[in-house]
């Protein structure tokens, strides 16, 4: 079975170790995405929960919460930078915290059976998607539940279209992509992800589009290093081979924009997610 070589090969590169870098950013613009994903998902003490992609643990610890006592969550992983940073952040969780380096898509995943799998933005980038879901269904308990975020449309995203837009009026456009090729952006069609998920076995698959708030207390310029650090305008750069020159001029692009966002309490960047839920029978 094909695995995600492509992808362990960017998320191990100096492009996924920039994640650590900006992480504790990345948690504050991404909290309410967490808050949405608990809601949805009502985590109880005592439940095994699976994180998909965790990177560095951030979704996870705040699962952990809900779980005490006795409750446990699973990361899984392809990056060891992320992965290791997770680890050193472990004690911060209310519950056990339990780390692996490997590919759901393929490999055998340890702590199940599973209560409940959730993922923030780690689940668009399988090369099979169908296998990888059907891998992760044959991990969960009888009636266990899925509920993962990934991202609508980019021109429903100021978070993604900023940079975007300020690295190709830098750098130029960036390689054509199906829109349901495994990316960020891979998720954008509910109705072909609740069609992978029925095909992977689950049941009462669905998705629905979502809208919260990426807050950050500011100022602008941290959350714009951070965009135009990651994300559709590191890649375009790398495509491009961008300079110092270029990231410069993409960052001040940036945050010329992300200003109007700001308000007094910080920046609140409107977002719109879609969210599928499914269980195993």
């Amino acid at each position: 079975m094909q695995n995600n070589t492509a992808q362990i090969e960017f998320w191990n590169s100096h492009s996924g170790r920039k994640w650590v870098a900006f992480e504790d950013e990345l948690n504050l613009v991404f909290q309410n995405v967490n808050s949405e994903l608990i809601r949805r998902s009502q985590p109880a003490p005592g439940e095994t929960v699976l994180d998909i992609g965790c990177g560095t643990g951030a979704t996870g610890r705040a699962f952990s919460q809900h779980l005490a006592p006795g409750g446990t969550v699973t990361g899984l992983d392809i990056s060891a930078p992320l992965l290791a940073q997770a680890e050193n952040r472990a004690e911060e969780s209310e519950t056990e915290m339990r780390y692996h380096l490997l590919d759901a898509q393929v490999d055998a995943i340890p702590g199940g059976p599973f209560d409940l799998v959730v993922s923030r933005f780690g689940v668009m980038f399988f090369s099979d998607p169908v296998a990888a879901f059907a891998n992760i269904h044959r991990h969960m308990a009888s009636d266990g539940r899925l509920v993962v975020a990934a991202w609508a449309l980019i021109a429903d995203n100021p978070w993604f279209r900023i940079p975007r837009d300020a690295a190709v009026a830098q750098l130029g456009e960036p390689d054509p992509t199906s829109p349901n090729a495994p990316g960020p952006l891979g998720f954008q069609n509910i109705d072909h992800v609740v069609g992978v998920l029925k095909s992977a076995g689950f049941a009462n698959a669905r998705g629905d589009a979502c809208k919260v708030m990426l807050s950050h207390p500011g100022p602008t310029h941290k959350l714009a290093a951070l965009a135009a650090n990651l994300g559709p305008a590191a890649r375009i750069l790398k495509k491009y081979d961008g300079n110092s020159d270029d990231l410069a001029a993409i960052q001040d692009g940036v945050l010329w924009q992300l200003q109007a966002f700001e308000t007094s309490r910080g920046l609140n960047i409107p977002a719109r997610l879609n969210v599928f839920e499914a269980i195993r029978e």
